[in-house]
């Protein structure tokens, strides 16, 4: 557990690490890819009665929905928590709360060229968190939040099967199993003979960090982490049903279960800015499945993805109180044993 004292002090600037050559093609890529499905969508969509019923909005549902998606940021929070303790670097509540939504919104502010996982970890960073340490919380974080989804996505399953064509239906867990095959082979990369030649110190490095990664996958604190992952994801579902009731369209409990999973994993993908997109295109096809028009799911879509955006906000607030700080709050947390879950 280090001890640093955290330098992010709001007057100094958030110097990050510089973009990579073709950083501002991709992002064109991206902003293309984003405007052009958003477009095609919008176009194709019978907005007749979809005005209406965001005129006459229930605002009670309109407020559940934006609290269930506020409470799955607060639950992303816990989720790098439990990363960084998996990683060996210890770390209160509060603090890994403001890491999160200080990511979350310069991730808003500059999407895209710089993902809001990597501002995290660069001022988790700069917080005195050593750098091999941030790095596999990192990793540790997306494995988390995919398994969380991968979860989900199961328990929908049956009902997906019931309602939609085999070559839909089986197309995510197909997926999920080359995925996860994957995974269990790159998790051993490490115990692969090498000849001499190729033990440079970049890849000896990438080797231990293969195996540390290894050891936090099994070890408490991730599994603590993929009750938290289940949570964000869980609230995501939630949030969509309140929204729905909000608008009064008929999506049932069954028919979330079955299609957000996907859209969490469509919009993942890194092709557009945030998800934007690709996650409206998700869910446009999936609930058409269950009888939902493109405009209303499209709606629903932006919906999510507006919360998202009101959530980011405090972030900024929450970064200008990071002066002076320590990776733990308080010196006894790091006297703490830190294979044990608080």
């Amino acid at each position: 557990m280090s001890s640093q004292e955290v330098s992010l002090s709001p007057t100094d600037p958030v110097v990050l690490p510089a973009p990579k050559p073709g950083g501002r093609l991709m992002l064109a890529a991206k902003l293309v890819v984003t405007l052009a499905v958003l477009g095609l969508l919008a176009s194709k969509a019978d907005w007749s009665g979809v005005l209406d019923r965001i005129a006459g909005a229930d605002p009670a549902w309109l407020a559940a929905g934006f609290a269930a998606k506020f409470l799955s940021v607060v639950c992303s929070a816990e989720r790098w928590r439990d990363a960084l303790h998996a990683a060996g670097e210890r770390v209160s509540r509060w603090l890994a709360m403001r890491l999160m939504f200080a990511g979350l919104f310069f991730g808003q502010v500059l999407p895209g060229a710089l993902g809001g996982d990597v501002v995290r970890g660069w001022l988790t960073y700069r917080g005195g968190g050593s750098s091999s340490a941030v790095v596999l919380a990192l990793v540790m974080d997306r494995l988390l939040a995919l398994v969380g989804c991968v979860l989900l996505l199961f328990a929908g399953l049956p009902h997906l099967v019931a309602t939609a064509p085999p070559a839909v239906a089986w197309a995510g867990p197909a997926a999920v199993l080359l995925l996860t095959a994957g995974l269990l082979a790159g998790i051993q990369a490490d115990r692969i003979p090498l000849p001499s030649i190729l033990k440079r110190p970049p890849v000896v490095a990438l080797q231990s960090l293969v195996s540390r990664l290894r050891g936090a996958l099994f070890s408490r604190w991730a599994l603590v982490g993929l009750v938290h992952s289940t949570a964000v994801h869980v609230c995501t579902i939630v949030a969509v049903i309140a929204y729905s009731r909000a608008l009064g369209l008929p999506v049932a409990v069954a028919d979330a279960v079955a299609v957000v999973p996907m859209t969490i994993f469509a919009a993942a993908l890194p092709i557009s800015l945030n998800g934007w997109g690709v996650r409206e295109g998700a869910f446009v096809a999936g609930f058409a499945l269950y009888g939902l028009g493109p405009a209303e799911a499209l709606v629903l879509s932006l919906m999510i993805g507006l919360s998202v955006t009101l959530s980011s906000l405090p972030g900024g607030l929450l970064w200008l109180g990071l002066s002076g700080r320590r990776l733990s709050d308080r010196r006894g947390e790091a006297s703490a044993p830190s294979g044990t879950p608080s």
